[in-house]
């Protein structure tokens, strides 16, 4: 996996090592970091494999699914880039307004792997106008969130819209859209204490995203079986530039990223980020 992140992560234009810190017996924030990494990898991985799955013979998604697959994936690694920036600098406040974005593009990934008719909507979007109506008719006011959570319910998974997670999920961004709008309340003083101190802290900011990119992988597979098939298509595909292709890796680099979910699980982290 070192040669993987030379190829996506030290790319990142905004990239620097992780050194120098100071963290005592406490090796959160550093794990939290890693985790980090490896889920933006998986992003990167997708971009790659949904740009080789476009030009495969026969696919599971349909073309449009795998070209709005791409589109967003791309918008995702310049913010991912940003925000893991932003929090080697410890620079809260912006990290909060990306970190929101994210989680919508999630959302809006997740809902693209499940309906195809919305991916071909999106991508048959050729003026600003018909983008801005597009968003606000199918993703604002947490429309793909309420669309990709009742097709998780059925799919198997308790997903509880108006549960823990719905009304956890929902104060997080109520937090993170104060920085996106200047008001006179301070976000440090919310009370909401995710992992450890405010959830203004930048790395409280990067452990909402990375388990929001976890998210995306574990559900992707479970909305749509087509999905991983198609990756598992891509990785078999003979390709010209087959020794340089990270998409043809994304099966593996989404086993390890739903592990890493698995093992957040495990340890009860999530049950205490909830509560």
């Amino acid at each position: 996996m070192d040669d993987v992140w030379r190829k996506t992560i030290v790319r990142f234009r905004g990239f620097r090592l992780f050194e120098d810190w100071d963290t005592g017996l406490d090796s959160h924030a550093v794990d939290t970091f890693f985790m980090f990494d490896q889920a933006a990898i998986w992003v990167a991985s997708l971009h790659s494999a949904a740009a080789a799955a476009i030009d495969l013979p026969t696919g599971g998604l349909t073309t449009a699914q795998w070209e709005a697959l791409r589109a967003l994936t791309f918008r995702m690694i310049e913010q991912l880039d940003a925000i893991r920036l932003l929090f080697l600098h410890d620079l809260p406040t912006p990290s909060m307004q990306i970190a929101r974005s994210i989680s919508e593009d999630v959302d809006m990934a997740l809902a693209f792997v499940s309906r195809p008719k919305l991916a071909k909507r999106f991508v048959e979007c050729t003026t600003i106008e018909e983008a801005q109506d597009f968003w606000r008719r199918h993703i604002a006011g947490g429309r793909a969130f309420k669309a990709v959570s009742e097709r998780l319910y059925r799919a198997g998974l308790e997903f509880d819209q108006d549960g823990a997670y719905a009304a956890w999920r929902q104060q997080v961004k109520s937090i993170l859209g104060t920085a996106v709008h200047t008001s006179f309340t301070d976000a440090r003083k919310s009370g909401l204490k995710p992992v450890a101190g405010q959830f203004s802290e930048t790395g409280d900011c990067l452990y909402f995203v990375t388990l929001r990119l976890q998210e995306m992988c574990a559900y992707s597979h479970v909305l749509n079986a087509e999905f991983g098939q198609d990756l598992a298509a891509v990785h078999n595909a003979a390709m010209p530039d087959a020794n340089d292709c990270i998409g043809r890796l994304t099966p593996l680099i989404s086993e390890v990223t739903v592990d890493q979910l698995r093992r957040m699980l495990a340890v009860g982290e999530l049950e205490a980020l909830h509560s």
